[in-house]
Order: structure tokens, then C-alpha cells, then sequence
């Protein structure tokens, strides 16, 4: 599906502003709109204002309209644009696309609406809308713009002239040395305040230039060290950067995040030089400020840190860090929480093996892997006589998968609902007028215990597993998919190597 954006007389080129995607650039939803399952991808627009494409993939059939609209995240019922219906995707049944503006950077909740033979439904999308690129004009364009501007300055100068000197006379009276005078003066000021005019307005954009690129999508500032602590050492996260820091929470008795599967982050180690070591950890922090966590007995190396947070107006955020790790103790690592997993060891292709002889299988995996695409993340957990097995809840979901490509430049942590928070959801879905102070939503929903872990599911889960996503470049990845089972977190990791189309 092509990208469309629209572009003052249909000539600029988009000029990227950044080529890492850690977090992923687009959104990836998939689940229920009322009775119709839904897959839902939302293509960023990169330059805000800007449109996003959305695409809904219904399964099932019997589908009469969908439509769709974004609602910013404390926007009130009056600034909700109305829907947008979509159109069918040629040669493609069962699938619909609609534009849609994104008008400024923030937290989005697009509602996808589903009318059909079942009945209606509404999926809520959580999105974070950010700007990552900058327009720029083609320099042969912006050279034809400038000198139609010119003639039109020198033909604006000409009618000031030409008024000046000839709008008093009668028809067919020459104009005296007087008036030809006057006119040339009027021509000279004309051309000074026409000038003026135009350097007023380049300052104008170059300030409005400024302003954009400042507001573009950055890395926040954060930083990882190892920190002795009295069960011995453990890893210290800081959110180190000025625009967090400024706000004073370690003073407030309010949280500015909200947890996510019941952790208020989630923080992942990669081994640099071979990506054969990965922790999934779970710091705690009493300021949103400081977050800490036992280390777990991994090899020595520098380590890559990724730390997902979710804003309590919905945006999610990932933090880069890096931290050298020592080796570890003899003795066994400190407790830290239930939750946390780890894994050493080689990656596989399809077929990765589990306790007890179990097996977690790849069984959607792409013959060639190309950008864009269905990366076909489809595993199945297979018993030791082949018959599909089963998972508990691991976090509120039937799994985890977390994609880092070996340079570090692209990281994603998948759910079988995609790219999306699921506090982010709540957090959209429960908000209210009342919440407008930094902080209340936050501690209302955290205290309400709605972002726990404990989702509405059963005991046990049929172990096939499908997450929403396509690799945004090329280059060689590494997987880590963790189930839980028998009330162990089992890690498995794949290798990929993601080809040019």
C-alpha cells in the first residue's frame, strides 16, 4: 500500500529525519471490532500536520462499510472530527483503506468502525503520533518558484508605476516630466516595501522551520549503570533527560506514567557484540524518576537497554541506554520480580526447544523476508507427540516477542494485539474531563487497579501464537518470543535476515 502525503503543488520530497526505528514506525493493531476480528495498520504520516493511511483487514466476511476517525487524546466530544468512511483495497476483498489528518504530535486514539451482516463495532487504536521528517522543496523547482516570483515583484512594481503616473490622466494625454517622476519614486518604495514584505516572510518561515525541527521526534536522554546494592549488584535506569527532569516528580506525590501488563516499565538487555544474551527485566521507581532492578546472571559485555514507559495520556515511549556488565556473582542472583526472564545462547531458524521436550515452532515464517511486508510471526508450541500445546498468561497476554536488529537501530516489543500498549487503550478509554492535571490519571487508574497484569483470561491458553508486524529494513534481526508454561517463563530466540525487495 502506497504512502500518500499530501505536498503544497504536489512537488516536495520527503527528506527523513532520523533512520532508526526503535519503537516501531507505524502501528499495528489486531483484534475485535465487536464481532468482526480486525487487523489494523496505521501508517504514520512521518510530517505532522500530515496524513496517516489506516488500513483494516476484517476477517469473516459479511463486511458492508468501515470508517474510521482520530480523536486526540483529551480532546472533547466537540473536537472529534466525524468518521471518514473507507474504500476496498483493489483485489483485495477483505481489506479497506482511508486517509486520515494527524494535526499535531500527541497521543491519538483512531476508532475503527465496522457495519456489516454481524452487526456494528468499534475497535479503539492507540497511536503515537510524532514528527520524524522535514519537507524540503526540489532545488530545480525552488529555482523555477524563485524567478516566477520575480517577475511577479517586477510586474507588481510596474502597476504601482504605472498607476501612479497615468491613473489621473484622460485618455490618449502623454505624462508630463512631473508625473514620470513621481512615478519612478512610487516604484522605488514600492519595490523597498515589497521586499520588506518578502524578508519578513522568509524570517516568518525560518522561524517556523525552526520551531518544526525542534519539535521533531527525539531519544530522550536516559542512562544505565550497575549500582552495588546490599543483595548485591543491581542495574540503576535514570530518565535523565531535561524535559522529564524539569518536572519535579520526584517532589509530587503524582505519577506521570501508568503501568503497562501491571509494570510500570518494561526493560530489555541485548548483548552488543553478538546478541546472544537478552533479559526481559521489570525495574521499580518511587519518583518515575530513578527505576532499579536486581542484575540478572548474564555474561560479561556491554549490553544495549531498551526501557518501554507509557505516558498516562496514552503515548508510548522507548529509552536508549547502554551499560557494561560484570561478570556474574557465583552466587545465585538476587530476587527481583516473578516476571523477569532471561536467555544465553544460540539463535534458530524455525524450531526452538522447550522443557520436557516441547517445541515452539515458526510455522508462518516466510520463505524470503523483504521490508513492508507480513512477516509472518505465526508460532505454534508443539508437544513432544506433536499435538498443540498450551501456555498460561504471561503479563495478561499469551506471549511476548521483542525484534532488535543487530546494529541496535531496530527495536520493537510485540504483543498478539501488535505494536499497541494496552495501558495506553485504558488509558484512552477511561479518561475524563476532570483528569487535566499532570499526574491524576495516572495514580487514578494505578490505585483503581485496572493496568494490572491479571487480563480475562483462562488458566491456560492454546499455544498458538500471531503478532502483527512487517520489518521496516533490511538487515540481519534476532527474535525473542517467551511464553510461560507450567509456571516457568520459557525464552526462545530466532535469527532473520530481512532482505532488498
Amino acid at each position: 500500500m502506497s504512502r500518500r502525503v499530501t505536498i503544497l503543488a504536489g512537488t516536495a520530497v520527503l527528506l527523513l529525519g532520523t533512520a532508526a526505528h526503535v519503537g516501531s514506525p507505524d502501528t499495528w493493531f489486531q483484534g475485535m471490532a465487536g464481532p468482526y476480528p480486525v487487523r489494523i495498520l496505521v501508517r504514520s504520516p512521518g510530517v505532522i500536520p500530515g496524513l496517516a493511511d489506516i488500513v483494516v483487514t476484517v476477517s469473516g466476511g459479511g463486511v458492508k462499510s468501515v470508517a474510521a476517525s482520530p480523536a486526540y487524546y483529551n480532546a472533547d466530544a466537540r473536537g472529534i472530527p466525524p468518521p471518514d468512511t473507507a474504500r476496498p483495497v483493489p483485489g483485495r476483498p477483505d481489506s479497506w483503506t482511508v486517509p486520515l489528518w494527524i494535526m499535531v504530535s500527541g497521543s491519538y486514539g483512531v476508532r475503527v468502525s465496522v457495519s456489516g451482516s454481524r452487526g456494528q463495532g468499534t475497535a479503539l487504536v492507540p497511536v503515537s503520533a510524532s514528527a520524524t521528517r522535514v519537507l524540503s522543496f526540489d532545488h530545480g523547482l525552488g529555482a523555477l518558484l524563485a524567478g516566477l516570483g520575480l517577475v511577479l515583484l517586477a510586474g507588481a512594481v510596474t502597476l504601482v508605476g504605472a498607476a501612479v503616473r497615468e491613473s489621473v490622466l484622460s485618455p490618449g494625454v502623454a505624462p508630463d516630466p512631473l508625473q514620470r517622476r513621481r512615478a519612478r519614486r512610487a516604484k522605488g518604495v514600492a519595490t523597498l516595501l515589497f521586499g520588506s514584505l518578502l524578508a519578513g516572510g522568509k524570517l516568518w518561515w525560518n522561524a517556523v522551520d525552526r520551531d518544526y525541527r525542534r519539535g521533531l521526534d527525539r531519544r530522550w536522554t536516559a542512562t544505565a549503570a550497575v549500582a552495588p546494592g546490599p543483595a548485591g549488584p543491581g542495574l540503576r535506569f535514570v530518565i535523565a533527560d531535561s524535559l522529564w527532569q524539569g518536572r519535579g516528580w520526584r517532589e509530587r506525590a503524582s505519577t506521570p506514567l501508568i503501568p503497562d501488563h501491571g509494570k510500570l516499565m518494561h526493560l530489555f538487555l541485548v548483548r552488543e557484540s553478538d546478541a546472544s544474551a537478552f533479559a526481559h527485566l521489570h525495574p521499580v521507581s518511587a519518583d518515575s524518576v530513578s527505576f532499579s532492578t536486581p542484575l540478572p546472571p548474564l555474561p560479561a559485555g556491554r549490553y544495549r537497554v531498551f526501557a518501554d514507559i507509557t505516558h498516562e495520556s496514552g503515548f508510548a515511549r522507548t529509552l536508549t541506554a547502554s551499560v557494561e556488565l560484570p561478570p556474574p556473582l557465583a552466587a545465585a542472583a538476587a530476587r527481583g520480580d516473578p516476571d523477569d526472564a532471561w536467555f544465553v545462547g544460540d539463535a534458530v531458524d524455525s524450531i526452538a526447544p522447550l522443557a520436557g521436550g516441547a517445541r515452539l515452532v515458526w510455522e508462518g515464517r516466510p520463505a524470503r523476508m523483504v521490508p513492508d511486508a507480513d512477516a509472518g510471526l505465526r508460532f505454534v508450541v508443539r508437544e513432544p507427540d506433536g499435538s498443540v500445546g498450551t501456555v498460561e498468561p504471561y503479563l495478561g497476554m499469551s506471549g511476548h516477542a521483542v525484534v532488535v536488529r543487530e546494529d541496535g537501530n531496530v527495536y520493537i516489543h510485540l504483543h498478539p494485539m501488535g505494536t499497541v500498549s494496552l495501558a495506553a487503550a485504558v488509558a484512552l478509554r477511561e479518561r475524563r474531563p476532570s483528569d487535566s492535571a499532570w499526574g491524576t490519571l495516572g495514580r487514578r487508574l494505578t490505585d483503581a487497579g485496572v493496568l494490572g497484569p491479571h487480563a480475562e483470561h483462562p488458566a491456560e491458553l492454546e499455544g498458538r501464537l500471531s503478532f502483527p508486524y512487517a520489518f521496516p529494513d533490511t538487515g540481519s534481526y534476532r527474535l525473542w518470543l517467551q511464553v510461560k508454561r507450567k509456571g516457568k517463563i520459557a525464552t526462545a530466540a530466532f535469527r532473520v535476515t530481512v532482505e532488498s525487495p
